[in-house]
């Protein structure tokens, strides 16, 4: 990914990775450790994201595209 090159982008990446971490982890599945959209709508509801600033097809949108990145940067590891 193009973006990735960009070290400043990639230095403020880490520094939002690690202060998102617990979050992630407590509303990720127990057992695969990942986020689902179910854990991702109800992180949205707690934080009153959901449906109070976005409507269901948009978190529905994001949550897609920040999987999508997740499975392209997963399989560029391999």
């Amino acid at each position: 990914m193009e973006i990735l090159k960009d070290h400043s982008i990639v230095d403020l990446l880490g520094g939002v990775h690690r202060s998102m971490m617990s979050y992630y982890m407590y509303y990720a599945d127990q057992k695969s450790g990942l986020l689902n959209f179910d854990g991702f709508s109800k992180f949205c509801s707690d934080f009153e994201i959901f449906p109070d600033i976005l409507s269901k097809p948009k978190i529905m949108r994001f949550f897609k595209t920040l999987s999508g990145f997740f499975e392209t940067t997963n399989n560029s590891k391999q």
